[in-house]
């Protein structure tokens, strides 16, 4: 009788383990027999939640701590959606867009690219590059730090030149980020996280990481992880 219960208990506690890995985002192999590693599948995004927008606006802050867990495939998966995700059959996302947001996600196991349309993430780097973002040490203990970058050539040359005439490209990037970090902010206050937007940055190294071109930038990057309490 003991026996079977030991078995029991051991294979309760295999399964708690595999879960437990499912859930996170690992990559540890990058031999050309693990390219289909590479590509990570989001979960659908979860419309399940009770708390109401004025209740988000009510929570929404900026916090600079977090605890030391890593982001759940799920919750990290709403969070890219909200963020710049797909919510009509036509294409249109979750944010306005003029151009294109591209993000980035630098985590322990790498740095990935969000495909809006697959919704999932490629690997862009195998390395943790969150210490060489910034001076900040916020920066490299938080759990996921969202990389807003936008590319010039996503622009129509007809609007470029529209809007460098009215305001500079710049101010239009600067609204287009914001939305997206704007929407993050929202998910996280209402979901038991932590996150902090931060300007001081090393852009141009970040550019050379992620080996952006001359035409695209990184503009602002987006602290998230889960409350300490």
């Amino acid at each position: 009788m003991k026996q079977i219960i030991v078995i029991l208990l051991a294979m309760i506690m295999l399964n708690a383990c595999t879960n437990a890995q499912e859930d996170s985002i690992k990559i540890t192999d990058n031999s050309e027999d693990s390219k289909m590693n590479d590509i990570i599948k989001l979960n659908k995004p979860d419309f399940e939640n009770k708390t109401t927008l004025m209740e988000a606006f009510q929570n929404r802050k900026s916090t600079r701590s977090f605890a030391d867990t890593p982001i759940n495939k799920q919750d990290l998966s709403n969070l890219l959606w909200v963020a710049a995700g797909i919510n009509r059959t036509n294409g249109g996302r979750t944010v306005p867009l003029l151009g294109n947001i591209a993000i980035y996600v630098a985590m322990e196991s790498g740095v990935y690219l969000y495909n809006e349309k697959e919704h999932s993430l490629k690997l862009k780097l195998s390395d943790d590059i969150r210490a060489k973002i910034s001076s900040q040490n916020q920066v490299k203990k938080a759990p996921v730090v969202f990389i807003m970058t936008i590319d010039d050539s996503s622009f129509s040359l007809f609007m470029k030149k529209a809007m460098e005439n009215e305001h500079g490209m710049d101010f239009y990037y600067g609204n287009q980020v914001a939305y997206s970090t704007q929407n993050i902010y929202l998910y996280a206050c209402s979901n038991n996280m932590n996150t902090v937007v931060i300007g001081g940055f090393h852009r141009e190294k970040i550019d050379k990481m992620l080996a952006l071109d001359s035409n695209h930038h990184s503009y602002l990057i987006q602290l998230v992880g889960y409350k300490t309490e």
